[in-house]
């Protein structure tokens, strides 16, 4: 491992690997949302497309995994890994050119769809994929995921504008997938293959998407009913009345309640969008559709910093589900993907599981296209986990019997241990043959989306004498919300530089992985950065807490 070790700080510099024996090594160890918990080698901040292939060739040379990853947002285990290379595309993060003719866009990967589209707006133009995740999850990572998001349901995923790519493949090889064109008939689309690989095949280098004129106009309605029965209405409503939707959210009564205390109302939101006249028309529409069905709550604008406002609570939602029970700090979120015909009958279907079960069950998602994010709510026990993973399995095999998809956009990783073999019997063995010629020697990510090999989901017990402390960090959901807030990761795109890397280095250090003198000094620096901070979670009225009862223990 030391010659491994030297090898890369020679390709990439001492300042761009993290190891082991080093604290910032701890902020990488958390999962996703706190189901698991990852345990490389050596992480690794290529800067480069030569590095990219440098790395992989060093690695297929001693013969070890390569796990890419970016924002690590994801949440179904794609960037978990238990040995081997995290390579970490953050620094990558350039766009490298934009051709407003042919409103195209060229990237790298590690740039943040948020950057993306901030930085398209001076040519009036928009990639319109919005994850949840936008202002943190990189661009590499959502197409290797073949994420979505808010505006799934008229505008689609990344698949949807992904036009070409640059790849490493497992030997460290360079080559582009075809031409950046929108029509191209020159033999089967290999571009396509790498949309949700998850980094098994390749690691993408580059980007090339199409894109579209930026809206003149956006109205956002946001309203609330008493039940979800409403939810079913108004999807016949929109279909008779041909409502052309942008995006339609939905958070059920719980998830408000961790927002809003006392609150019992599930919350809608919608958007229209097109030229002034027929956003406005659309949006006419369907407020006269929601005033038949009575809402408690009803109001929308086309002012973009009210919009904004009203959109908060949906883009905070991953973290706030920690506030549904401070003795209860794993969430377990599954990504199914409903029949619109099947919307309400399935969220009464898995909240029939969960009560069976003895489980708290949190509903939010994409009403529109009808990809929900369940979330079960457990305590930090295998016990409680392996129910949870269960009911998951029970509730996605009723899915797919009645025409529905298990992931909509959060991709396979080894989340439930599902493989090809399960998912897709018919072409399982196509894949393992598509998998080996890209990477041969399997060193790409393994054990991921092709033949499946989940991660272990107990974690090391925090140590009695520092039980105050772990119980406070495990309050972090690891969502993303609170990174921007770091002054220090804006500079320097490493986890170790973000809030949650460092509440997740106090989290190892309370269970005996880490001394607390050695994290003591990236805690003292975090106390700068969190006075208003982002985070819907309880942990925002704990970290001064936390970070007292640290530096006392250093």
């Amino acid at each position: 491992m030391d010659k491994l070790i030297e090898e890369l700080t020679g390709l990439v510099g001492k300042k761009n690997i993290i190891t082991p024996d080093m604290a910032q090594y701890h902020a990488y160890t958390f999962g996703d949302a706190t189901l698991y918990r990852s345990k490389p080698d050596v992480i690794v901040y290529p800067g480069s497309e030569s590095e990219v292939s440098g790395i992989i060739k060093i690695a297929g040379k001693y013969k070890i995994p390569v796990t890419a990853s970016g924002g690590l947002t994801g949440l179904s285990g794609g960037a978990i890994t238990y040995k081997g290379i995290l390579l970490n595309l953050l620094r990558m993060n350039s766009v490298k050119s934009v051709d407003a003719i042919s409103k195209t866009v060229v990237a790298s990967p590690g740039i943040t769809c948020a950057d993306l589209n901030q930085y398209l707006k001076e040519y009036g133009l928009i990639v319109p994929v919005a994850p949840a995740s936008h202002l943190i999850s990189t661009l590499g990572a959502n197409i290797a995921e073949a994420a979505g998001g808010t505006w799934g349901m008229s505008k689609g995923t990344f698949k949807n504008y992904l036009l070409s790519l640059r790849v490493a493949d497992g030997r460290g090889n360079i080559f582009c997938t075809g031409a950046p064109l929108t029509k191209q008939s020159t033999g089967p689309d290999i571009t396509s293959l790498f949309l949700g690989s998850e980094g098994t095949m390749g690691v993408i280098t580059e980007i090339t998407l199409r894109c579209e004129y930026l809206a003149e106009d956006t109205w956002t309605i946001r309203c609330s009913f008493e039940n979800e029965d409403v939810l079913q209405k108004i999807h016949e409503e929109i279909a008779v009345n041909r409502i052309e939707l942008y995006s339609f959210e939905y958070m059920d009564s719980k998830l408000l309640s961790c927002m809003h205390e006392g609150s019992t109302n599930m919350l809608l939101l919608f958007q229209t969008t097109g030229s002034k006249n027929e956003s406005k028309a659309q949006a006419d529409k369907l407020v006269e559709v929601l005033k038949k069905l009575k809402p408690l709550e009803l109001v929308y604008t086309n002012d973009p910093v009210k919009a904004d406002e009203l959109y908060t609570e949906r883009r905070s939602a991953l973290g706030a589900l920690a506030k549904a029970d401070k003795n209860k700090p794993v969430i377990i979120q599954f990504d199914p993907v409903l029949p619109l015909d099947k919307l309400t009958c399935g969220i009464r279907k898995m909240r029939e599981i969960a009560e069976r079960e003895n489980l708290d069950l949190i509903i939010y998602g994409h009403a529109g296209d009808g990809n929900l994010h369940p979330s079960f709510i457990v305590s930090d026990n295998i016990e409680e986990k392996i129910k949870a993973r269960k009911a998951i399995r029970e509730f996605d095999d009723w899915v797919e019997k009645e025409g529905g998809c298990y992931s909509g956009e959060h991709a396979v990783g080894f989340f439930l241990g599902r493989s090809q073999d399960e998912i897709r019997p018919q072409t399982a063995d196509y894949l393992r043959k598509i998998k080996e010629a890209f990477d041969p020697e399997n060193i790409l990510n393994p054990g991921k989306v092709v033949d499946i090999k989940e991660g272990p989901m107990d974690i090391a017990p925090a140590l009695d004498k520092y039980s105050e402390i772990s119980k406070i960090s495990s309050l972090c959901v690891k969502c993303h919300l609170c990174k921007n807030n770091s002054p220090v990761y804006l500079k320097e795109p490493f986890e170790h530089n973000t809030i949650r890397g460092r509440i997740a280095m106090i989290d190892a250090a309370s269970r005996g992985a880490v001394s607390f003198s050695k994290i003591k000094p990236f805690i003292e620096e975090l106390s700068l950065w969190v006075k208003d901070m982002n985070c819907p979670s309880y942990i925002k009225n704990d970290i001064g807490r936390l970070i007292e009862l640290t530096i006392a223990e250093a």
